[in-house]
């Protein structure tokens, strides 16, 4: 008998949502080549903590209902994580860009080698890949949380 404890189905989400990922970023970059190392990157269409965070709250909305106090803490961090991922992370990648810019042009003026990594200018989210996570997140945890049942139905009657 199959029956999902309630982390399992936010995790199968991130999995899928970074999974699209690399298919997006394929496409996006002319179907040269796929890249596994995609799987790991922060940032990108669709927003893996909007898809976590909206899978969780949707589960926690179909098991106890729009009133129950898990569904409000969960849809108050949700609005959380949306905010920091389109503000505080989006606003940190681009001071990221302007220091790796920094950094380039002081390379050039002075005879000291810079052997600092570039920073990663890719952490944060735009308000389309927020929003893509919220419907690819929802829209599997409803696929999965009403396919579950009809597993467990079949399985118990094989």
């Amino acid at each position: 008998m199959i029956n999902l404890p309630l982390f399992i189905v936010p995790l199968i989400v991130a999995v899928i949502i970074q999974s699209i990922k690399i298919i997006v970023d394929f496409f996006a970059e002319g179907g040269k080549r796929i890249k596994i190392e995609y799987l790991r990157r922060a940032g990108w269409f669709p927003s893996v903590h909007s898809g976590i965070s909206s899978s969780l709250t949707t589960l926690l909305w179909l098991t106890y209902g729009v009133e129950s106090p898990y569904f409000a803490i969960a849809l108050s961090f949700s609005l959380l994580f949306r905010y920091d991922a389109m503000n505080v992370r989006y606003e940190a990648g681009k001071h990221a860009q302007y220091i790796n810019e920094i950094k380039e042009e002081l390379k050039s003026f002075s005879f000291i080698d810079y052997k600092l990594n570039d920073l990663k200018e890719r952490l944060g989210h735009t308000f389309v890949e927020v929003i893509g996570g919220i419907f690819v997140g929802s829209a599997l945890t409803r696929i999965i949380y009403y396919v579950t049942p009809l597993i467990n139905s079949l399985l118990n009657n094989a």
